[in-house]
């Protein structure tokens, strides 16, 4: 299309005519006329005067202009990883005007990905899910570079529900990487990200590595952050206790800048909460419940982060035999848990945890919730629990049970470095 045919289709598509345009602009009809119909052309500032009359401002219609609009995107994604939302919103407020120019399909479909991915990262999954869908029957009209957003926002909509299912579309994804110029470092660590909780350490670590290597820090560097988590969990799984301590210490840092500047203090609760887990490794578990207390104060009611650091608290207080009080944070517990099925299974199995005297306790662990964690790749929450009734049955000098719980645990094992048929 010519700059004349599109300044024509916006016009009547405006319910306007040509003698309404030159009156606005202050031009005679025939020069509207034959701009349109490309025998005039239409100078930079003529263009400029007439997309302001039109409405559409910063709307583009020359290639340079296009190429510019869609590097803009970019900038909007980025705004939206580091988590600056108030940017990210009035960038996406200016590049809304692209759906004035229905004719421009390709820039159109890039904003109303990108328009989703906003959706995500605002916690809108339903508004998300629901425009998701509509698009499900145009992947066939859709370039690569729309699949690679297209599938990289249904990853984030299952992200932390479904993580098999997010894996899955994440690594669809990266099929379609080369086809976008957005830096791939955030989609290696959504992948390492969801390998790390299907509870598979050493994918992780591989998917970080890159992500390490191909990430640019930002001031805030929230991205970062998120690394230096990620990377620190998987080295505590690993009883690479060292390594874990060095990226919290950096991390923590990191987290505290951007509490201050965004006021998003989430992050420091998700590295108290490991620093929490560093030093369970040790056996300091009272250090650990420091530090589980101290991220508490971060993290909303019910989430999963705050379900996680209760999980945490509780097993801390049952090690230090304060049976009371652990008794108290799970009756709390339980009522948060209400809509995670996950989280309801293992404050019910450390309930039992409290009473393995009883043999109504071992057989629910062993028959019940054992086997359930295993199912979901909970596989450090089973490990814990293998412990419990380890430890029991050396007291009760049961050896018979004790082999049986330790050849679970080889089983447990080797699912976590057994991942898709290889041995890791």
């Amino acid at each position: 299309m010519t700059i004349g045919e599109k300044i024509k289709g916006i016009r009547r598509g405006l319910g306007l005519s040509q003698e309404n345009l030159a009156h606005d602009l202050g031009c005679g009809i025939a020069t509207i006329s034959r701009i349109e119909r490309g025998l005039a052309d239409c100078s930079p500032e003529m263009l400029a005067a007439i997309k302001a009359t039109l409405g559409i401002e910063g709307a583009p219609f020359t290639d340079a202009e296009k190429t510019t609009f869609r590097q803009r995107f970019y900038v909007w994604g980025e705004l939206l990883g580091d988590r600056r939302m108030d940017d990210a919103r009035d960038l996406g407020q200016e590049l809304s005007v692209i759906l004035k120019l229905p004719f421009e399909q390709d820039l159109v479909m890039l904003y109303r990905l990108y328009e989703i991915s906003q959706m995500l990262s605002h916690g809108q999954n339903d508004d998300a899910s629901r425009k998701l869908d509509k698009l499900v029957d145009q992947q066939d009209q859709m370039s690569g570079e729309h699949m690679y957003r297209y599938l990289r926002n249904r990853a984030g909509l299952d992200y932390g529900k479904d993580n098999h299912q997010a894996l899955k579309f994440n690594l669809q994804a990266l099929e379609f990487q080369s086809h976008s110029l957005v830096n791939p470092a955030s989609l290696y660590y959504n992948i390492a990200g969801c390998y790390f909780m299907l509870n598979h350490p050493v994918q992780s670590l591989i998917y970080l590595e890159k992500a390490g290597r191909l990430h640019n820090p930002t001031q805030l560097d929230v991205l970062g952050v998120f690394i230096d988590h990620v990377f620190a969990g998987n080295y505590l799984k690993m009883g690479e206790l060292n390594l874990a301590k060095e990226r919290l210490d950096r991390a923590l840092i990191k987290a505290e800048a951007i509490g201050r500047k965004l006021g998003r203090k989430k992050y420091i609760g998700m590295i108290l909460h490991l620093l929490g887990v560093y030093h369970q490794k040790l056996n300091d578990h009272a250090e650990a419940l420091n530090h589980f207390n101290r991220a508490a104060q971060y993290f909303w009611e019910g989430g999963s982060d705050h379900l996680d650091n209760l999980c945490s608290q509780i097993r801390c207080l049952i090690t230090l035999k304060r049976q009371a009080e652990a008794k108290d944070l799970l009756k709390n517990a339980t009522e948060h848990a209400k809509n995670s099925e996950i989280h309801a299974v293992i404050f019910g199995a450390l309930e039992y945890a409290l009473t393995l005297r009883n043999p109504q306790s071992v057989q629910h662990l062993e028959g019940h919730a054992i086997p359930y964690l295993i199912q979901k790749n909970e596989f450090f929450h089973a490990l814990d629990f293998c412990h419990d009734l380890e430890c029991y049955h050396k007291k009760q000098g049961n050896a018979k049970k004790s082999l049986e719980t330790a050849a679970i645990v080889r089983d447990i094992y080797a699912k976590i470095f057994f991942v898709n048929g290889t041995f890791i």
